[in-house]
C-alpha cells in the first residue's frame, strides 16, 4: 500500500501536466477585410493606412498570376514603412508562393528604406509574415507587438 500511493500521485501529476501542456487551438481566421480592420483598430500604426487596389498589391508583391481571390492590401503614404497584406490563396501551394513573395517584398522594402528613410528600417525588421493553411499575412507596423497580439489569435 505504501508503494501504491506514490505511484498514484506520480500518475496524477503526469495527467495534470499532460492537460496543462495541451496546445490551444487557434481561432478561425476571419475574412480578410475583418482581419485588416482588427489590425488597424489596435493603434499599431503611426499613420492611417489606405486600402490599396488589388492590382497594385498583386504587382508590388509579384502575385499577378496567383490564384488568390479576396486579397487585401493596406499601404501607408510611403513616409513610413507600414503596410498590411492578407492573402487568402486557393490552395496551399499558392500560399507557399505568397509566403515567398512576401519575404521578397520585405527584402525590397528594407533595401528601399535603408536608402530613403533608414529610421524606418527597425519597423521592417520586426515585420510579421505568417502562414496558416491557405492564408498568408504580412504586417509591418510601428508597434509590432500590438499587431502580433491580434495575429497570434489566428496564426
Amino acid at each position: 500500500m505504501k508503494k501504491l500511493i506514490p505511484l498514484l500521485l506520480a500518475l496524477c501529476c503526469l495527467a495534470l501536466c499532460a492537460c496543462a501542456s495541451a496546445p490551444k487551438e487557434k481561432a478561425d481566421i476571419p475574412a480578410p477585410e475583418a482581419l485588416a480592420a482588427e489590425l488597424l483598430a489596435t493603434g499599431a500604426f503611426s499613420e492611417d493606412l489606405a486600402l490599396g487596389e488589388t492590382d497594385v498589391g498583386r504587382f508590388l508583391y509579384a502575385l499577378e498570376t496567383l490564384d488568390a481571390p479576396g486579397l487585401v492590401f493596406y499601404f501607408s503614404s510611403g513616409a513610413v514603412a507600414e503596410e498590411i497584406a492578407i492573402l487568402p490563396c486557393a490552395d496551399e501551394a499558392g500560399a507557399q508562393e505568397a509566403l515567398t513573395e512576401c519575404r521578397s517584398r520585405l527584402d525590397n522594402l528594407v533595401k528601399l528604406y535603408k536608402q530613403y528613410k533608414p529610421e524606418e528600417v527597425p519597423k521592417l525588421e520586426k515585420a510579421v509574415i505568417l502562414q496558416r493553411g491557405n492564408t498568408v499575412v504580412f504586417c509591418a507596423a510601428a508597434d509590432a507587438e500590438k499587431a502580433r497580439a491580434v495575429l497570434d489569435k489566428y496564426f
